[in-house]
């Protein structure tokens, strides 16, 4: 065949049919794992995506953006209220339950009655009855399905349309993330606002396609 006459162009097949699903990404706790859902505020329901920048397992620590977007047409809000905020990014550091980071967090305002209200609610009382106790076994955890984390804002992106820096809260999340079905549940935590800040996130898996050249 003539070199000339030669046709180079990109064929996109999509997800490759005969991958086993294990070849996927489908790990959830890993750099790049996207998160989306809603988190429910002041009768108000705002979109939220989330993705983890930063997981280092061996340290029992994690870190990314959060992105509230209050401008979203997926946005609710509840008892005729307007939804007239701003959207924000956040970056947050996050601690993975541990012998390291135990469920007593001894920080950011809480109380031992704060932990064990926003715990119950994730439900770790009805796995780890003693889950509050000093000799508590965490090695229980490092196989378990259900991953405890706690998340803090560290700082706020800059926005071009604020006329002045916005703070991150003094507040931060309580989280429970399952594994196995990539479902992530938290609780948002702070002096001034409201109790039981309901956040829900579902694991978005980001499939590569398969992609060939022809020449």
């Amino acid at each position: 065949m003539n070199s000339s006459n030669m046709v180079s162009s990109w064929v996109d097949l999509g997800p490759c049919p005969f991958l086993h699903k294990s070849t996927l990404s489908t790990s959830c706790i890993q750099i790049g794992a996207h998160f989306t859902g809603s988190q429910i505020s002041r009768c108000k329901k705002y979109v939220v995506d989330v993705t983890f920048m930063a997981v280092d397992l061996s340290s029992k620590t994690l870190s990314g953006f959060i992105k509230v977007d209050k401008t979203s047409k997926d946005s609710e809000s509840f008892e005729n209220a307007t939804n007239n905020g701003k959207s924000t990014t956040s970056y947050f550091n996050g601690e993975i339950i541990s012998r390291k980071f135990p469920f007593v967090t001894g920080k950011w305002g809480a109380s031992i009655e704060t932990d064990t209200n926003h715990w119950n609610e994730l439900n770790v009382v009805a796995r780890f009855p003693n889950y509050y106790r000093d000799d508590f076994d965490y090695s229980q955890l490092e196989n378990f399905d259900h991953v405890y984390m706690r998340w803090k804002e560290s700082f706020i992106l800059p926005d071009s349309t604020r006329n002045s820096e916005k703070k991150p809260s003094s507040g931060f999340y309580y989280v429970c993330l399952q594994k196995s079905t990539g479902e992530l549940t938290g609780y948002f935590y702070n002096k001034s606002s409201e109790r039981l800040q309901l956040l829900e996130l579902k694991y978005d898996p980001q499939v590569t396609s398969t992609a060939f050249q022809i020449r």
